[in-house]
């Protein structure tokens, strides 16, 4: 058996275990393509179907995976379920970060993804695509992403949702008031009202210059006074430019310190993109077949970052691929390596679709 046919026969030996009502011929259609994205390093159809050990031609298998990004019974959302769920159990004795963020993928569509917060990379939990351009897009399509998550969320888990300047609309953050209890922490322009002990002023005029963080407790935010809010503004002293923050947590510190973290969604878009999968390059350009292309890149990673982790914390094989009195290398790009480097060197490949340190499924 080749080393690419292990790699598959594991894959989908572990899909059996965490998808056990997904049909037979989809489950290998998954497989396929988690198969041919990890070792090509390519999320195009047509360079996965190149990469897979299959008794199936490259024409053939393509032929397959269209047919099945293209089967409306497929229902992606219901099928990550186990994954995205195990993923939140393991992380819920401390704050889940949950980022939110928009990438092109594709041909014309783009994907509003929510990810929880992990070692430095946000782990992909569901996705919403749509046909559009890169812009700002509409309160309800915000919405409709995070509803998906929220159902996953572990009873009595603290959640913190943080997001970039698309995502400081108000009627965004009256559902994250009305129907949740999680905090939010999002940026906002310099130039967006608020009032403050009667007084209506831009946020810019809040900040004090570079090397302080000021706030105002009990804003009201915008022209449509939502609120009370934590308005804050922060300027770095190594920082060129003051950031703006709107959020609903205690204190300012403790608002900055989640905000920090928001920045790993965009991690997580360059490792698919750029970095690793090149899904903007994808030939699809409907939002159904996408999104059950993202299912596929979403396994892919987490078996990466599991990956990654592994070879982190053990010496002996980062030696192998990294240098080993500090790593250089994301989680991401060692556990790309390790897989490159295994191959190479016929070593056997841990095939994982849950966080490093987690039980294994049974």
């Amino acid at each position: 058996m080749t080393n690419k046919r292990k790699v598959y026969t594991k894959i989908m030996q572990k899909l059996k275990k965490m998808m056990p009502q997904t049909p037979q011929n989809q489950l290998v259609s998954i497989a396929i393509m988690v198969t041919g994205i990890v070792l090509g390093r390519k999320a195009q159809l047509s360079a996965i179907s190149l990469e897979v050990p299959h008794q199936a031609k490259p024409a053939s298998l393509e032929k397959r995976m269209q047919r099945f990004v293209k089967n409306e019974r497929f229902e992606v959302a219901v099928n990550y379920l186990p994954f995205a769920k195990l993923i939140l159990t393991h992380l819920a004795d401390k704050p889940l970060l949950l980022a939110i963020d928009g990438s092109q993928v594709g041909r014309g569509c783009m994907a509003i993804v929510v990810g929880v917060i992990y070692k430095q990379r946000a782990i992909p939990l569901a996705w919403l695509v749509y046909q559009g351009k890169k812009g700002h897009t509409t309160a309800d399509r915000h919405i409709a992403a995070l509803q998906k998550v929220q159902p996953l969320i572990p009873t009595g888990t603290q959640v913190v949702l943080l997001g970039d300047g698309e995502y400081d609309n108000t009627d965004l953050l009256a559902w994250v008031t009305d129907d949740t209890d999680w905090e939010f922490v999002v940026r906002t322009a310099k130039n967006i009202l608020i009032t403050h002990n009667g007084i209506q002023y831009p946020l810019r005029d809040l900040c004090a210059g570079q090397g302080t963080c000021t706030a105002a407790h009990d804003a009201l935010f915008t022209a449509q006074e939502f609120g009370p809010v934590l308005a804050i503004a922060w300027w770095g002293q190594s920082y060129k430019d003051p950031i703006f923050l709107i959020s609903n947590c205690a204190s300012i510190q403790l608002a900055c310190h989640y905000y920090r973290r928001r920045f790993r969604v965009e991690t997580l878009f360059s490792d698919k993109k750029s970095r690793g999968f090149h899904i903007e390059k994808s030939h699809l350009s409907d939002p159904a077949r996408l999104s059950c292309l993202l299912l596929a890149t979403s396994l892919a990673y987490i078996w990466l970052i599991h990956l990654g982790m592994l070879v982190f914390h053990d010496e002996s094989k980062r030696s192998l691929i990294d240098r080993t009195h500090r790593t250089d290398k994301s989680l991401f790009r060692l556990g790309l390596d390790w897989v490159k480097y295994s191959m190479t060197h016929d070593l056997d490949i841990l095939v994982a679709f849950h966080l490093f340190g987690q039980p294994v499924q049974t």
